[in-house]
């Protein structure tokens, strides 16, 4: 345990000097998730599966609005790209409810306290109080490459902000794998069966991502790149 509070310690001293990409958590997500934090650090004596699943099939919808659906919407795509990126979030959010679904019923009591602590540990408020976001921290290479695709789309070079952005965000879909998926798996210390089913749902929500990235972005025309640029590095914040 002593360990653990190190780890978690230090990740969040290292996480304040870097810039996250982040999404503001609906009412719904922040209320159950801040219960359920509440109630792990105050001396539960019984884990919450049900809690568990429903925090973590939130968070995913709400991932996959912020992160596809919604800037989609804003790009003003056509019927077809739209339809192939709602093929890919139903399939990512069949492959992750099924390892959410298997996962939370099989967590003790401490990995529900873990759990916790790790959700916690990628959350943040805003300065005025009023908005929580769930993010995570990406490095000042990676950031710069968002920014570096904006300045393209900007200046009208759309080929070269095109492939830029297709670069950003491959990259930082993996980033999102990491903190999302791969560090919590590690973290709950899972059997080796739960663990090939969390890699199985991983490797397919990295495919579809990869997918609709390459389908989509260089597809896109100047005014939906010009959206799409703004929105993802609209995402980066510092807290």
């Amino acid at each position: 345990m002593l360990i653990l509070s190190l780890f978690i310690e230090d990740r969040k001293q290292t996480m304040t000097t870097k810039t996250y990409v982040a999404f503001p958590s609906s009412e719904t997500l922040h209320r159950t998730t801040d219960g359920f934090i509440r109630r792990m650090n105050e001396g539960a004596r019984k884990a919450e599966p049900e809690t568990v699943e429903t925090i973590m099939k939130t968070f995913v919808e709400e991932a996959l609005g912020t992160f596809f659906l919604k800037p989609a919407a804003m790009a003003g795509l056509g019927s077809g790209q739209t339809r192939l990126i709602r093929m890919a979030c139903d399939t990512i959010a069949k492959a992750t409810g099924l390892v959410v679904g298997r996962s939370a019923r099989k967590m003790d009591l401490e990995q529900n306290q873990a759990a916790a602590r790790y959700m916690d540990d990628i959350r943040f408020q805003s300065e005025d109080g009023g908005t929580w976001y769930v993010a995570f921290p990406i490095d000042e290479a990676l950031a710069e490459k968002g920014r570096q695709a904006r300045r393209l789309a900007n200046e009208g070079r759309e080929a070269e902000a095109r492939d830029a952005l297709v670069a950003y965000l491959r990259e930082m879909t993996e980033v999102a794998l990491d903190w999302y998926f791969e560090k919590p798996v590690a973290l709950l210390h899972f059997g080796p069966i739960l663990r090939k089913v969390a890699a199985v749902g991983i490797d397919t929500t990295r495919r579809a991502s990869f997918g609709v990235i390459g389908k989509v972005i260089p597809k896109l025309e100047r005014q939906q790149l010009l959206h799409s640029v703004h929105y993802y590095c609209g995402m980066q914040m510092t807290f």
